[in-house]
This record gives structure tokens, C-alpha cells and sequence, in this order.
């Protein structure tokens, strides 16, 4: 049997910010992500965050449309705009945002307190074995290590099943043993589950460990294909 298709990723919006600087901020892309890994690029102050947070729902654009797994999620047109909690997106920050009172099973489980307990410990099972995660299930995040909170913020992201996964330089600050170890398993968690993965590093060994397409971005908005595939050419040098 062939593998389901998975509708992309569509996002086309507009939106003035203040950048760093004070000075006035632009963000003004029209894009479509396959399912994969869609390595996202670009300077300090391109835009990238700005774009993961609109996705998300954290930042409402000014005007345009966001569409995922055929349902729209934004549109400024039809006045639609999906609470973040509703829109089943997996958000992965560089900063850890770990609940420091609940063990790591409690923080893997929050975002599925809802469903029946046998889905529920079926969920949190799969997502310990494929992080390797196990033996930390009852330690609390001062009683681990810092590629193991990764791997428990990436296992809490990925358990609610989300049907994009948006990832902000999730491994800034690992030793480069923790970053492969942690890449082999979105590899294989990758494979498994074939969705819209919207990827943000400057690492080029995490660009050609992991991505299938790539995006650059500069000053809000997408660079042409033939400068994209110049960024390309130097992320594998």
C-alpha cells in the first residue's frame, strides 16, 4: 500500500511589525510546505520566527490565509481564526518551557490529558521508546540533563499527533553527540509520521542531516529559487 498523501502546508500572509531596531518590519510570503522536513533559513531579523508564530496562531497576520491539513486555519477575508489550541500544530522552541513540578511523563501527557486513558498511555509509551526517554519518566526537569529535556520538550510536542511540527533552532546549545543522537530520532519520527515540518537552524549539518526541501528568507520575505539554491549549494560544502 502506498504512503497516504498529506496536504501541505499553504501560507500566504502579510504583517507589519517593529523589528529589533525599532525600525518598521514587513513579513510578506506566499508558500506551500510538502510533507518532510522544509529547512527554513536565512539572517537574524529574516522574518523566520515572525513566520513560525503566525503559523502557530501566536501572532495574528494582517491580512491572507493559512490552510493545514485542509482546513483552514486563518483567513483574514472570512474573519476565520483558529484558537492555537484547535489547530493541532506541534511548536518546538530554543527555549525549554518544561513544567518544573510535574515528572517528565506528566509533562509529555499535559497535552493529552483529554483523550481515554488507554489512548492516552499508548501515546506516551510509543513516544518515550522512540526519544529513548524511558528511565527519566519519573524524574522532574532539575533531575535532567539538557538533551534529555530536549528530547522530553520534542516527545511532549510530538505525542498530541500534530499534523504540521514547527521547530525554532531546537538543538542551539547541544554537544554535537546529543545533536546527532536527537536527529536520528526525528529521522526516524519523521519517516514514520509524513506531515509539514517547518525547520529552523543555521546549523548546515542539521540542514543536510534532516532536510528535504529548503526556504531561504531575507528581510520578510522569500529569496528567489536561484538564490535558494545557491544557500543550498553552501549549506552541503
Amino acid at each position: 500500500m502506498g504512503r497516504k498523501i498529506t496536504a501541505p502546508l499553504t501560507v500566504r500572509v502579510r504583517k507589519a511589525r517593529r523589528g529589533t531596531n525599532r525600525q518598521p518590519f514587513f513579513l510578506d510570503v506566499a508558500l506551500e510546505i510538502p510533507a518532510g522536513v522544509t529547512i527554513l533559513f536565512g539572517p537574524s531579523g529574516a522574518g523566520k520566527s515572525t513566520l513560525l508564530d503566525c503559523i502557530a496562531g501566536l501572532v495574528r497576520p494582517d491580512s491572507g490565509e493559512i490552510c493545514a491539513g485542509g482546513e483552514k486555519l486563518f483567513d483574514s477575508a472570512a474573519e476565520i481564526n483558529v484558537p492555537v489550541h484547535q489547530r493541532r500544530i506541534g511548536y518546538v522552541f530554543q527555549s525549554l518551557a518544561l513544567f518544573p513540578h510535574l515528572t517528565v511523563e506528566e509533562n509529555i501527557a499535559y497535552g493529552i490529558h483529554r483523550l481515554p486513558p488507554p489512548e492516552r498511555n499508548r501515546r506516551i509509551e510509543e513516544i518515550l521508546a522512540a526519544f529513548r526517554i524511558e528511565e527519566l519518566r519519573r524524574r522532574r526537569p532539575a533531575e535532567i540533563s539538557g538533551g534529555e529535556a530536549q528530547r522530553v520538550e520534542l516527545a511532549r510536542s510530538l505525542v498530541t499527533e500534530p499534523r504540521v511540527l514547527l521547530l525554532d533552532e531546537p538543538l542551539t546549545g547541544l554537544d554535537e553527540e546529543l545533536k546527532d543522537r536527537i536527529i536520528q530520532d526525528l529521522r526516524a519520527w519523521r519517516t514514520a509520521r509524513h506531515i509539514p515540518i517547518l525547520y529552523v537552524t543555521h546549523s548546515r549539518a542539521e540542514a543536510r542531516a534532516l532536510g528535504d526541501h529548503h526556504i531561504a528568507m531575507r528581510e520578510g520575505t522569500t529569496v528567489s529559487e536561484a538564490q535558494a539554491e545557491l544557500a543550498r549549494t553552501k549549506l552541503k560544502q
